[in-house]
């Protein structure tokens, strides 16, 4: 057991391997974690009788694991391909592919007493105690690129088995955390000698790689590099996020109380917002018949039409929404009497398609020699 007063940041690390492998390696760790959370459920269901009011029996079912996670985005695999390393790249490497795969997880706590987890000795240098989560299918991702801070990535994942274990049982070894080392810093390159920025922040963002909506004010064409006129950009974005929710729900059979599969709900939404400081309003049309600029085409009839989100950030990170997003609000707000600017958000949703994208796992991004 561990001795610890508390448990901190510097005295837990988290790995991610493929589901059954318990030799966890240096790259089965999780670089730049912010947070881990986990709540347990145990689901219990109620029978009672005719002849009395006390309970008869109160049932046990599965139990629910859900692990949030956050990472900044740092150059280091993201927690969404690590969790499901089993499809290769390219067309399997969306929604669809990556939904079926699982992972094991393992939360290491190390003792508080040293500046790092490679310096611990306690346990052989191993973690003191471990929380090992099998089986688990990722239930949400969602990523933010804000114009204060850093970016960064969420994940959760789902499942039905934890344990806690100590000493001799639990698999992060020394060797596997050296690198925690007190100097482990942002991958800076990445393989392809392009990709760089550390942590990205809002200067990270590359208009020039990148394909916004026209309906954003400003946004000219719809090729790369829409969103900007040389080096000035056209548009002023202030943050954007893009989210999306697996809606898992079990598969039961006969002779086994466990489900066999959790299936991932298609269609599947995606979202993604984009808040940008406007300079003449959102000059969005909305009319009841319809915007006539679209009258014989194929959204005729209709104030909005299918449009192409292709996003991507400075350390080899993109995110591809595909061809087919439409535009289902905008909110203008901000400028009030007590100071500050006017800002449009524009919220955009399509179904079934994010290809999220790392140059380090072979993705490749059409556009981004023009970095």
């Amino acid at each position: 057991m561990s001795s610890n007063n508390r448990i901190f940041y510097a005295c837990q690390i988290v790995s991610i391997t493929n589901m059954g492998d318990d030799s966890i390696a240096t790259g089965d760790m999780v670089h730049g974690m912010q947070s881990v959370g986990m709540t347990t459920n145990f689901n219990l269901e109620q029978a009672f009788e005719l002849g009395m009011v006390e309970i008869y029996e109160n049932i046990e079912g599965t139990p629910d694991l859900e692990v949030t996670l956050e990472k900044a985005l740092d150059g280091y695999p993201l927690i969404y391909h690590m969790a499901s390393t089993g499809v290769s790249t390219g067309t399997a490497s969306g929604l669809v592919g990556r939904s079926s795969q699982r992972s094991d997880l393992r939360l290491g706590i190390f003792s508080e007493a040293n500046n790092n987890i490679a310096g611990a000795s306690d346990n052989s240098g191993n973690s003191e105690v471990e929380v090992y989560c099998s089986g688990m299918y990722i239930n949400s991702i969602g990523y933010t690129i804000p114009v204060e801070g850093f970016a960064t990535e969420s994940v959760t994942l789902v499942g039905n088995n934890k344990q806690w274990l100590t000493g001799a049982d639990t698999k992060i070894t020394a060797a596997a955390v050296a690198a925690f080392d007190g100097d482990d810093t942002p991958l800076a390159v990445g393989t392809l000698g392009f990709a760089s920025g550390g942590i990205q922040r809002r200067e990270d963002f590359m208009y020039a790689s990148s394909i916004l909506p026209l309906s954003v004010r400003g946004v000219v064409g719809t090729g790369v590099g829409n969103g900007v006129n040389g080096l000035i950009p056209r548009v002023h974005l202030q943050n954007v996020s893009i989210n999306t929710d697996f809606s898992r729900e079990d598969i039961p059979e006969l002779g086994a109380k466990d489900p066999y599969y959790r299936p991932a709900g298609f269609p599947i939404e995606v979202t993604c917002e984009i808040e940008a400081v406007t300079t003449s309003g959102d000059f969005v049309t909305a009319l009841e018949d319809g915007d006539p600029a679209l009258h014989a085409t194929l959204a005729s009839g209709n104030n909005t039409s299918e449009e192409n989100i292709y996003l991507v950030l400075r350390g080899g990170y993109a995110f591809d929404l595909g061809t087919k997003n439409r535009l289902s609000s905008t909110t203008y707000g901000g400028g009030d009497a007590t100071g500050g600017n006017v800002s449009t958000t524009y919220s955009y949703t399509n179904f079934n398609d994010l290809d999220v994208q790392d140059v380090r796992n072979g993705a490749l991004f059409w556009g981004f020699n023009v970095l």
